[in-house]
């Protein structure tokens, strides 16, 4: 049943939960959450102070309702649209897939913290068969935690 049969009245009776599967039901694909959260606010005619104030309630909502799922990169989704051991690879896949796309070819991924380790511990000229070195090794990687 499309969210146009509902009136005002009884849209304003459902939690924004059920609205919220109304309007994915509608969609028939994912969304993002904030997308599906300003839905809900415009159906539910909240303000903007309203907004503020329930859309911590909502998220967690989401979380905790087991009719949702979330598809990574903060998409969500109705459950029963998806098989239940393709739920994780398709939202590790489509991670992945809005990754590559945000990293421009030209874009060069660097971790400073990660370079700084790989530095220091390049300096260390350790064996790490010896267990003094390897004591060596913990004992210089604490300092830097």
């Amino acid at each position: 049943m499309g969210l146009e049969k509902f009136t005002q009245e009884q849209i304003d009776k459902m939690s924004m939960i059920e609205l919220a599967i109304h309007i994915l039901s509608e969609q028939k694909k994912e969304m993002d959450f904030r997308d599906l959260f300003d839905m809900v606010a415009q159906y539910k005619n909240f303000t903007e102070q309203q907004k503020e104030d329930l859309l911590a309630r909502f998220y967690t909502d989401l979380n905790v309702d087991g009719r949702f799922t979330t598809l990574g990169n903060n998409l969500w989704g109705l459950k029963r649209w998806y098989p239940v051991d393709q739920t994780s690879e398709k939202s590790l896949a489509e991670q992945r897939r809005r990754d590559a796309e945000e990293l421009d070819e030209d874009d060069e991924f660097y971790d400073e913290e990660e370079d700084y380790y790989d530095d220091e511990l390049d300096d260390l000229d350790l064996d790490l068969g010896d267990d003094e070195a390897m004591q060596e090794l913990y004992d210089d990687l604490d300092d830097y935690a």
